[in-house]
């Protein structure tokens, strides 16, 4: 899939309208009386009544991360978009808007400082992800720039800084969930990324660029800044 243009947006319109659609059952789970009618079909009609102020960052965080995976689809992403892909990342988002919603609706304690750290934290991760796309964007528009490789900007700090962002909000978000089940998903995606995203995208990125990479390879961490 790397380094292929694509040609269909079917994939890229419909994940988009299913996230939308999850946004909204995210959004009837914390104020619409979703929490109760989910729990009275598990046999517990009365659930405890979650913190408010809770739900509100919660689910902010699900209108952040639409917009901007909204904007990566349709701005930023410009190689192809698979179905097979499409799979995967609807699967992901599922778990992000409307699992961690379950998970977090009906917990009672009011936010903390734990909990500001997390929503800094989530910015933190949606600036290195999505401020990292859009500087190699615009490098990448230069006609002067045509065929060469972007090592400036935040991906001066890791080759994958944008695959570091998204554990960052996920792994913030799985935090103000205060329940311990969600933070699977982070150290999960932490997993995929390192073993199943990383390893092929530097072989067609060595492939590509060859002796411009190498060099960024020995002067760059992969993917945690100044780590690994």
């Amino acid at each position: 899939m790397h380094g292929e243009q694509e040609t269909s947006q079917i994939p890229r319109v419909t994940c988009t309208a299913l996230h939308a659609a999850m946004v909204a059952f995210a959004a009837w789970i914390y104020f619409g009386g979703g929490a109760e009618f989910l729990s009275s079909l598990a046999g517990r009609p009365h659930p405890d009544a979650g913190d408010l102020g809770r739900r509100i960052v919660l689910m902010c965080f699900a209108v952040a991360v639409f917009v901007r995976l909204t904007i990566t689809f349709f701005i930023l992403l410009e190689r192809r978009f698979a179905w097979s892909e499409f799979w995967g990342v609807t699967a992901a988002i599922f778990i992000y808007q409307v699992a961690f919603a379950v998970l977090a609706v009906c917990e009672a304690s009011p936010l903390g400082a734990t909990d500001l750290a997390a929503i800094a934290l989530f910015l933190a991760g949606s600036y290195l992800n999505t401020g990292s796309e859009l500087q190699r964007k615009r490098f990448k528009e230069d006609p002067q720039n045509r065929g060469k490789l972007y090592t400036d900007g935040l991906f001066r700090y890791a080759r994958h800084i944008n695959y570091f962002g998204d554990v960052l909000w996920v792994a913030s978000w799985a935090l103000v969930t205060r329940n311990i089940w969600a933070l699977a998903v982070p150290i999960l995606l932490t997993v995929g990324f390192v073993f199943g995203f990383i390893p092929p995208l530097t072989k067609h990125l060595r492939t590509k660029y060859g002796d411009e990479f190498e060099a960024w390879e020995k002067r760059t961490k992969a993917f945690i800044p100044f780590v690994w």
